[in-house]
């Protein structure tokens, strides 16, 4: 048991901040939580039989880290051999850095990649690409994690009959041959939303070698509707990127700006630099987010408004309606035709319409109007027009020519099962993507395609669509493959192999070469696309400054130049119904730890909490708490969810925030190939999702299915006894008192028992948090994980408050009513007091203070009392209750990082800053005979991947640091200061930019 805390400080904000409906409600079962040291069972060895055993444990840990004897070389060489004489570049120990890019998100993200002797460890931003900015997402930094899965494809497949790629290519050269004979007739190729210009060539190449055959687009989640809303409102299809940093308003109707919606790297980093509190408050820009479900974006809004996604149309065409009253030139047509539609809204979000329409009317040509992608192409089409009217086109919402101007929604593929049941698909190529698994219920694509007399699916895994294919291709991983890909603005990147094939994958374009009847490889078929693309003759040293830079030098694309001709919106928008309003509403979302189902074997990603509901391993129906209640259920109640003619069994997560009778469910879980992490985790929610509500449905309803399930959710782990934690204002209080955080607790005059060592000499390493900038994104917490060997623990340990993350995000609910919160995002790692609790009983000094203030951990002295955990009023210590990081040593090296220790079974471990960076700084900067390490030279592994630049770390006995800069500011508090701990992280409180005219809503 935990002694009983010392008294609390008073928190003087008069603000209730609370991470759990029991917490808000003071549950007795939480109040008992808070005088355990671990859950009851935690600390017991688990029974025999309870599916929690070591065999479990390796099982896991071997799918997700483990591969068994491979070394890699980037040179394309047929055998690995030790090296006879080294490479001149490789120097053993020191990790080489290679520019390539990852496509995801319907863009791409540059990154740089580390290598140590041939073999990617860790991916970071790559700072010169305009999508990444040098930072990253959760799905870049788990990328490297997918490079190493075991359950990976290693060779072609007939049937069940293993194939090699030679027995491939005669097939494939034979197929090409007859389809040849006629011309292409038949022939149907299904790609993903891809942006590889090489990929497209050699699709141009056969289209002119086989007229007939087609080529059909599908995304499980594509930006159709953006497109076909510019093509109502100005004629033609257009792709939009936008750049935040120019505008002073942003509105987000159901987009999640900072985690699914468009490019979140680059839209949370203009968000985050049009708030420079510190520096110009008036300059402050305001977001509002209206929306059905919690999202990221709406924690970091300004304002939320809490509304059904199916009443976003009406709330749009108020929204427009208020501007045209306010002289916003919108075509009097468009404003008829809407006019009327609005009905259904109640008076909040009336007001809300009208005082974000003179907030836009009053930032003219400084702000952004954004829709969302589940959004039917109408509102699109309507924002598109909002936005020209506003003079925000070309400013910061940016209008460029789109890829590919094919659909690529749920038509295509909905279009393509019809055509294969009326047998005109003779040969079915499919390159990348699950459709069996992710096509709309009503394709019922898994059932046609066993009807394709010839079928070949290209894909990583043998997976849902491999298993009804008559041939498997195991296709490339993008860091082992060259390739090259487009950025949402047309920046282009060439991708570079980091590795040899692990398992001789070959890439789509390679499959489309051996159809054709060639034999280039990839390398060659990238080389003629760049030197001679699009007319441009470039020269050899233009590809090594691209392979270097990451980026091809001038290839982003110009704004288009666009006039509104909205006729086409105007009869779209007549003829508009919006989603039935009877019954729940249902609306589709990205599976944050699985996307649309490819992240599934990710152990990473599975564990990495849900940012909003704390959800980890699987998925669940998130309800308002308003709902859940008239509906008799609670959290990990299994309901049956039943409409448009199916039904799925899915617990329940009460979700605060959540609009009343509206469901929000993910896709991606639930996946049913043979995968050893991902396999039957979750639910498999696609036979819900029809055509024509693939985003959003109506009419849908729940009943209890007298079952429980035990949800691995994290949100009540780790809770620090109630204590004033995360800090905001409000930009009005900020500019009446730029200290008001540091008074919201009151900190007695301290004192300390032990003679203060002086701090004032050598380094002093600290790290500031700025919660206004911070969007509780997690891409710091898979970093970290990536760069300091942190296992992954599966669902029962985490049921059992055992993950091991170094770093964790706190997200803290604001206000009394559990419906309608604020939210706040905190991220906490270990705070290397300077008073550490920690070093004061450890009875073996496994942990102890370094001279330069970090709080260290001798792996080899600890004994496991586990006391140093029991005395952290933090709570960022983990323990090793098993041997997770060693399921077999010599396989996991493969993926480690050869400078971080991998831990043992009855070790605690913790964030250490990333010491090894530190020392590594240290020994180039005593290599080249200097003594000052230079500011920013050293970056932590979260502080390189935050997107919006929230996390700062270096040296705070140099006054010039930026890291002493920002510590000093005026909104800085360090966390639990009251309690004499003398902690190295400042905090820097949140602010809100409120709009006076929602100050009561």
């Amino acid at each position: 048991m935990k002694r009983t805390p010392l008294p609390l400080a008073q928190d003087l904000s008069g603000k209730t901040y609370w991470r759990s409906l029991n917490e808000l409600a003071g549950s007795p079962d939480f109040v008992d939580a808070l005088g355990r040291e671990f859950p009851p069972g935690a600390i017991e060895p688990p029974a025999d039989g309870d599916g929690v055993g070591r065999r479990t444990f390796l099982s896991l840990m071997g799918a997700s880290l483990a591969l068994g004897g491979l070394v890699g070389c980037r040179r394309p060489v047929e055998q690995i051999l030790p090296y006879s004489r080294a490479p001149e570049e490789v120097i053993p120990g020191q990790p080489l850095f290679f520019a390539t890019a990852l496509p995801m998100m319907g863009t791409a993200f540059g990154v740089i990649v580390e290598s140590h002797e041939g073999r990617p460890t860790k991916i970071e931003g790559n700072p010169k690409h305009p999508e990444s900015l040098g930072a990253t997402t959760i799905y870049t930094q788990a990328a490297v994690l997918d490079l190493y899965d075991p359950d990976r494809s290693t060779s072609p497949r007939e049937g069940a009959n293993a194939k090699s790629w030679d027995d491939a290519a005669t097939f494939l050269r034979a197929e090409g041959d007859k389809l040849r004979g006629r011309g292409g007739k038949g022939l149907t190729i299904l790609t993903e939303a891809h942006r590889s210009p090489t990929l497209a060539a050699r699709l141009a190449d056969l289209r002119k070698t086989l007229p007939e055959a087609r080529v059909v687009r599908y995304e499980p989640f594509s930006r159709d509707a953006a497109r076909e809303g510019a093509r109502l409102a100005f004629g033609r299809p257009l792709e939009t990127a936008l750049d935040l940093t120019k505008a002073r308003v942003i509105v987000a109707l159901d987009a999640d700006l900072f985690g699914t919606d468009g490019s979140p790297v680059k839209q949370a980093r203009g968000f985050a630099a049009g708030r420079p509190v510190d520096k110009d408050p008036k300059a402050m820009n305001r977001l509002y987010a209206v929306e059905s479900t919690f999202t990221i974006t709406g924690a970091s809004s300004d304002h939320r408004l809490r509304i059904q996604s199916r009443k976003i149309p009406a709330f749009t065409f108020a929204l427009a309606a208020e501007l045209g009253k306010r002289g916003v030139a919108l075509d009097a047509d468009l404003l008829k035709a809407i006019e009327g539609k609005s009905g259904g809204l109640d008076a909040k979000a009336t007001r809300y319409a009208a005082a974000i329409a003179a907030d836009l009317a009053e930032s003219r040509g400084q702000g952004a109007v954004v829709a969302g992608r589940s959004q039917p192409k109408e509102v699109h089409a309507l924002v598109h027009l909002i936005n020209a009217a506003l003079d925000n086109t070309g400013k910061a919402v940016r209008l460029v020519a789109p890829f590919d101007e094919s659909r690529e929604g749920p038509e295509a593929i909905v279009e393509l099962a019809r055509s294969i049941e009326r047998n005109e698909v003779e040969t079915l190529l499919i390159l990348g993507g699950n459709p069996a698994f992710d096509a709309p219920a009503d394709a019922r694509f898994a059932d046609a395609l066993a009807k394709v007399p010839v079928s070949v699916h290209v894909s990583t895994h043998v997976d849902e669509t491999s298993e009804r294919s008559r041939w498997h291709l195991n296709r490339a991983h993008s860091l082992e493959s060259w390739g090259d890909v487009r950025a949402e603005d047309g920046t282009a990147s060439i991708v570079q192999p980091l590795i040899a094939p692990l398992f001789g994958g070959r890439t789509d374009a390679e499959v489309i070469e051996l159809l054709l009847g060639g034999s280039r490889t990839a390398y060659d078929l990238v080389r003629a696309t760049w030197l001679t693309a699009e007319g441009a003759k470039r020269t050899e040293q233009d590809l090594r400054r691209a392979l270097h830079d990451g980026v091809l030098a001038g290839s982003e694309l110009a704004d288009e130049q666009v006039a509104a001709a909205p006729q086409g919106a105007v009869e779209a928008l007549r003829a508009f119904a919006p989603a039935a309003a009877e019954g729940l509403e249902v609306t589709f979302r990205p599976d944050v730890h699985a996307w649309d189902g490819r992240f599934a074997n990710n152990g990473w990603l599975q564990e990495l909490p849900h940012p909003m509901t704390k959800l980890t391993w699987g998925n669940g129906a998130s309800l308002s708490p308003s709902t859940a209640a008239r509906l008799n259920v609670k959290d990990g109640d299994v309901v049956t969810l039943s409409g448009a003619g199916a039904s799925v069994r899915i617990p329940v997560v009460v979700a605060p925030g959540q609009a009343d009778d509206s469901v929000a469910i993910s896709v991606g879980q639930g996946r049913r190939a043979q995968l050893r992490v991902g396999r039957g985790v979750g639910v498999d929610t696609t036979p819900l999702r029809k055509s024509d509500a693939f985003e959003l449905a109506g009419g849908f309803s729940i009943e209890r299915a007298g079952e429980v399930a035990e949800l691995a959710r994290t949100q009540e782990h780790f809770v620090m006894e109630g204590r004033p934690l995360a800090r905001e204002g409000t930009l009005a209080e900020l500019q009446s008192d730029p200290a008001f955080a540091q008074k919201q607790v009151h900190v007695p005059p301290l004192l300390s028992l032990f003679k203060e060592p002086n701090r004032r000499q050598g380094h002093a390493w600290g790290m500031s948090i700025d919660l206004n900038a911070c969007i509780g994104c997690n891409a710091c917490v898979v970093a970290c994980q990536a760069e300091n060997n942190i296992p992954v623990v599966g669902a029962d340990g985490v049921r059992e408050t055992r993950e091991m993350h170094w770093l964790r995000i706190d997200r803290y609910y604001q206000g009394t009513d559990p419906n309608e919160p604020e939210s706040i995002q905190q991220p906490l790692p270990c705070q290397h007091c300077e008073n550490a609790p920690c070093e004061q009983v450890c009875p073996v000094a496994a942990t102890t203070h370094s001279p330069e203030g970090l709080n260290d951990m001798a792996y080899n002295r600890c004994v496991g009392t586990k006391y140093c955990a029991n005395n952290c009023p933090y709570k960022v210590r983990r323990f090793n209750f098993f041997e997770y990081g060693r399921p077999d040593s010599e396989q996991r090296k493969m993926q480690f990082n050869p400078n971080v220790t991998v831990r043992s079974r009855g070790v605690m471990e913790k964030c250490t800053f990333c010491v090894q960076r530190i020392n590594h700084a240290k020994i180039e900067a005593k290599r080249e005979g200097r003594e000052h390490i230079k500011d920013g030279e050293i970056v932590t592994a979260c502080q390189g991947a935050c997107p919006t630049r929230a996390i700062i770390f270096g040296d705070l006995n140099d006054q010039q640091s930026q890291v002493s800069v920002t510590s000093a500011s005026p909104r800085g508090y360090r966390l639990l200061d009251e309690i004499n701990t003398k902690p190295r992280v400042t905090y820097l409180a949140k602010i809100r930019n409120k709009n006076p005219e929602l100050a009561d809503a």
